[in-house]
């Protein structure tokens, strides 16, 4: 019979040429892990989460049976140690993206070493999408797909639960099994802070589009689910109370798809009165947007909105099964900083099926775009997604067996229009002129505010010396 669970988001494990100055380390709560925890709490399971990615405050360790790869977190050692105190049933690892793979399997290569008879549970977007791959490993008795609450449990109890949960029926996120002053205090690996203490919410799972290169519908399904905006506030003011916030992060994938239910939510925080900083860092669909929900979010506390455009060039978005309105895209923009909002805007650059001159043409309209900052990031096939699909169909990854800690950070697709080697130094040179040569906050004579960028740059790469130039300028 299990009786004790340990929940265990793995520590950050990179190759010599991934350090922390130039890939961004971030600490933020494993909601995913939380809400697991909080489920089986209500089971009377005792539960404990462990976070491994905290040992980051204790600074760099090296693995000692690979002294090239630097680790981020917990040692292994360390982690054995609280394994093996703990004494779990049963150990859930948390697997968010494939480019988290390589430490969810060590972490369950740790636990057989400690009690082979420990059960072994991986669960995240990555064995969702690849569970034959993941169940591979010796060393992982169990993958669980999409939604981990009812599918732990069914595990656990033997008794298969088929339905995926309807969100307001979930209890709020165990954060009482957080080490939550950590969290209050740390920024979120894609985005800064503006107050303190900050802290982040979900409130729904999976997104109405069908983007070809998202993963979000491996892991959720096509249904896009939503917690009501009652059940939202009641959290948000359970966090105001509990742990004093001052600024909360909406880590949905499409937190406004349901414009009505996005216009309740922001109502609800301006007619209670809630003293918040608002931001959603992993981004908002333009087809989502308005200049009145604007207005409203500017009211209930956003000070920042980051737009996921990906392409400045409309064939392109079409390959991509992305709605984007391009013109109305650089009018929200410009509305959202009329309003005194920080703009970002995301991009895709060696998008399979694109050329250079496409490449070249989204760099030119993100430099035309108006915003305060621009993401560029490497066309990144992940598994399960029809991207993936159809790059792997056609022969264009460069290796196939590209190790995951590169996703997202390295271009591994090779088609007759480009190569990556163009792709990451059409990136790297975009980046330093729109970002810092033609800084759009310099050229308006918003020095300030271009300091504030640059300097937040600076904390997380310190050895950035375009930026550092850039930051003596206007000093």
């Amino acid at each position: 019979m299990i009786k004790r669970v340990l929940l265990i988001n793995p520590p950050d494990t990179r190759p010599p040429d991934m350090l922390a100055d130039r890939v961004r380390i971030g600490i933020v709560p494993p909601l995913g892990l939380a809400y697991i925890a909080a489920v089986l709490e209500q089971q009377g399971i005792e539960v404990k989460i462990l976070d491994c990615v905290l040992g980051q405050q204790k600074g760099v360790s090296t693995i000692s049976d690979k002294p090239d790869e630097i680790r981020y977190g917990l040692t292994n050692t360390e982690i054995e140690y609280e394994i093996d105190k703990y004494h779990p049933d049963l150990v859930g690892v948390s697997c968010l993206f494939s480019n988290k793979a390589f430490d969810a399997h060590n972490i369950c290569r740790i636990t057989k070493q400690v009690n082979p008879e420990i059960i072994t549970i991986m669960g995240g977007s990555h064995p969702t999408a690849l569970p034959e791959e993941t169940l591979k490993d010796k060393n992982v008795d169990y993958v669980v797909s999409g939604d981990g609450e009812y599918e732990l449990l069914s595990i656990i109890n033997g008794v298969r639960v088929l339905e995926r949960p309807h969100l307001d029926s979930l209890p709020f996120p165990a954060c009482h099994l957080l080490d939550m002053p950590k969290y209050l205090y740390s920024e979120s690996p894609h985005s800064g802070l503006k107050r303190v203490p900050a802290t982040t919410i979900s409130t729904s799972r999976g997104c109405p589009s069908k983007c070809e290169f998202c993963a979000i519908r491996c892991t959720f399904g096509d249904a896009y689910r939503y917690r009501s905006p009652e059940n939202v506030l009641s959290e948000i003011e359970h966090l105001i109370d509990t742990y004093k916030i001052k600024e909360l992060h909406f880590e949905d994938d499409n937190l406004t798809a349901n414009k009505k239910r996005a216009v309740a939510l922001f109502k609800g925080i301006i007619a209670r009165k809630l003293d918040l900083s608002l931001n959603s860092p992993s981004g908002l669909a333009v087809f989502a947007l308005d200049e009145s929900l604007l207005d409203l979010m500017r009211e209930a506390g956003y000070y920042s909105i980051s737009l996921a455009i990906e392409s400045g060039v409309q064939e392109v978005l079409k390959l991509m099964r992305k709605h984007v309105d391009l013109p109305k895209a650089k009018r929200l923009i410009k509305y959202a900083r009329s309003l005194g909002m920080k703009t970002k805007a995301f991009f895709i650059l060696g998008y399979p099926g694109e050329t250079k001159d496409t490449m070249k043409r989204t760099v030119d309209f993100a430099g035309e775009l108006g915003a305060d900052w621009i993401l560029f990031f490497p066309a990144t096939p992940l598994p399960g997604t029809d991207m993936w699909r159809r790059v792997v169909s056609k022969g264009w990854l460069v290796d196939p067996n590209m190790d995951y800690r590169y996703y997202f950070y390295k271009p591994n697709i090779r088609t007759s229009e480009f190569d990556p080697d163009f792709v990451m130094q059409l990136k790297e040179d975009a980046n330093r002129q729109i970002n810092f040569e033609h800084n759009i906050n310099i050229k308006e004579g918003k020095f300030e505010r271009a300091r504030e960028d640059f300097s937040e740059v600076l904390k997380h790469y310190p050895n950035l010396d375009y930026a550092q130039e850039a930051l003596h300028g206007i000093s």
